[in-house]
């Protein structure tokens, strides 16, 4: 009997340990999968300070209708906003054309005579003027979708950290999917859980209006 007791003891002993073995393995690989998602704020700057010619600091900045001018001091800020084509000419010497075939703010298709727009030395076509403005006003995130084809826009319209209305410019990649944020400073807590944060944004989504 006891021989039987010791059996039957030693089969759940073995059972429990498969089982739970079998549970961390995929605890194991959820955690592997959610520490996977890289988090990040593409960016797109001049290298040297168009009023100075120094190098720049990625940190200081002016938004203009042409995109984001780096600089080197706050001091140059006026001068750049002063004359801000001459200023872009300096800060971005070379465009390059982008070839898109769907605008990057509607995703309709691109025509031979689709408006163009210079953002930070990039030369981006849109399927009408009214977009035009929409590229100037968001240029960080139509610069982040369309010079990188693997990037999907969430179009998520509330921060899934603040849970307030998402901001012009404020976004980051949680992987290859863009997540629009209420504020640049939401980064640091998106950067503790990017696999939750995801799926909050997500999950946001159903109650939302489409962009």
């Amino acid at each position: 009997m006891r021989a039987f007791a010791g059996s039957i003891w030693f089969v759940v002993l073995l059972l429990t340990h498969a089982t739970y073995g079998q549970v961390t393995q995929e605890d194991a690989s959820l955690s592997s999968r959610a520490s996977s998602l890289e988090v990040t704020v593409p960016i797109s700057p001049n290298s040297t300070c168009p009023i100075m010619g120094k190098a720049i600091s990625s940190k200081l900045f002016v938004d203009t209708e042409m995109g984001r001018i780096y600089m080197c001091c706050k001091s140059c800020t006026k001068k750049i906003l002063s004359d801000v084509p001459k200023a872009h000419q300096t800060a971005y010497p070379v465009t390059k054309k982008l070839d898109l075939a769907a605008c990057p703010i509607t995703g309709k298709p691109i025509g031979k005579e689709s408006p163009l727009v210079v953002i930070q030395g990039y030369v981006i076509p849109v399927c009408s003027e009214v977009c035009v403005k929409e590229v100037q006003e968001n240029a960080q995130v139509v610069l982040a979708k369309a010079t990188n084809p693997k990037v999907s826009d969430l179009g998520n319209m509330t921060c899934p950290i603040s849970n307030e209305p998402i901001a012009k410019n404020a976004f980051c990649l949680i992987g290859d999917t863009l997540v629009h944020l209420s504020s640049p400073t939401c980064l640091t807590e998106v950067k503790k859980d990017p696999a939750g944060t995801l799926e909050k944004a997500k999950s946001s989504m159903s109650a939302e209006k489409p962009r």
